[in-house]
């Protein structure tokens, strides 16, 4: 529960979800998958991780329900992003931690969005391109991150 200057207390819920940057290699240069949702924002695909479930699994079902691709690997783990909001309707603040993969498409598959979840487009960018569509900065620091690593970096996860 947190208390609101007003005095009210309003609940708070840990949520944990997993998502993926999922890349493909065109012409030498890296492109990363993005998703347009009806609000018209860009985002990567992610999702809950049920019980059971673990991070690297709930990236790899995010991504193949969302856009329709199945055929990718697990090329690194890029850490996590952490944030907070408060939902109106639920009258509930969210302490989220969202875990994302770096994932090379392997390819024979047209992505598609996922309707269902609000998804209108799925797009190949340049990840400067996406860096620049992605509205939250938690979000672009991930992709900051993907980019480091497919530019070999010495700050990319796993780099020594």
């Amino acid at each position: 529960m947190k208390t609101t200057g007003s005095g009210t207390r309003k609940l708070v819920k840990r949520a944990r979800s997993a998502g993926g940057v999922v890349f493909r290699r065109e012409d030498g240069r890296a492109l990363v998958l993005l998703l347009q949702h009806t609000s018209g924002k860009w985002m990567l695909p992610k999702g809950t991780i049920e019980e059971g479930e673990t991070p690297e699994g709930v990236a790899l079902r995010e991504v193949r329900e969302e856009t329709g691709i199945s055929r990718v690997r697990v090329v690194a783990d890029l850490g996590m992003e952490h944030y907070h909001f408060y939902w109106k309707s639920e009258n509930t603040y969210y302490d989220k931690t969202v875990h994302y993969f770096l994932l090379e498409f392997l390819g024979g598959e047209e992505p598609r969005p996922q309707a269902e979840e609000g998804f209108v487009a799925c797009e190949w960018v340049p990840i400067d391109e996406a860096i620049a569509r992605i509205k939250y900065k938690e979000t672009r620091e991930v992709v900051r991150r993907a980019q480091e690593y497919l530019s070999g970096g010495s700050n990319a996860p796993g780099a020594s």
